[in-house]
């Protein structure tokens, strides 16, 4: 595969992991305020979008990216894509409190949804390293 169809592929792949992401972070936002809903004081709702949002967003941009590779039979790695999502994730939550990155709730909902993203979309595009034929 030449780099100019190599980058295309990944653009394809970004494009639809965009599309499914959001199309799964509303639906995440939606289902988390109904789960979160009850007899609290009324943040249980927002909390529980937020938290089903979050969740949502990087299964959905993973779950996009797989359909263009597997639609258009391009080389990848569900796994290490998965891998690289919770990575992210679990990443920008750690780093939160020392990066101070909760000090701006922009800043903090911005990286909670794109470095999930970028470190599911580089995993995702990581090759497989080929196995050596078996000796006899």
């Amino acid at each position: 595969m030449s780099m100019n169809q190599s980058l295309r592929a990944t653009l394809l792949e970004l494009v639809a992991g965009v599309v499914l992401g959001g199309g799964m972070l509303l639906l995440g936002s939606w289902v988390g305020a109904k789960l979160g809903s009850g007899p609290s004081s009324g943040w249980g709702d927002i909390i529980g979008a937020l938290f089903g949002s979050v969740l949502a967003c990087p299964i959905g941009f993973v779950a996009g990216m797989w359909l263009v590779a597997w639609r258009l039979h391009l080389p990848h790695s569900l796994w290490r894509g998965i891998f690289g999502a919770v990575l992210g994730l679990v990443l920008v939550l750690l780093l939160a409190e020392p990066l101070r990155l909760n000090r701006d709730s922009r800043v903090m909902g911005m990286l909670l949804y794109l470095v999930p993203s970028v470190a599911a979309l580089f995993g995702f595009n990581q090759p497989r390293h080929a196995l050596p034929p078996p000796s006899r």
